[in-house]
């Protein structure tokens, strides 16, 4: 399931258990600036991609 690619960041939400829980385990200024990249996560690894940079630049 690592690999698998969805739509956007709401998709891989709803279908990626995984993801959900990495996601609600961030600080919400994380998850609200993960949230303006919406449409370009698409899978796990994206997603902490964006967290990652998104805890360097605040």
């Amino acid at each position: 399931m690592f690999g698998k690619e969805y739509r956007d960041l709401a998709d891989l939400l709803l279908n990626n258990t995984r993801a959900q829980n990495y996601y609600k385990g961030l600080p919400d200024s994380i998850q609200q600036a993960i949230s303006h990249n919406s449409t370009e996560i698409r899978t796990i690894k994206s997603l902490r991609h964006f967290a990652k940079a998104a805890q360097r630049t605040l």
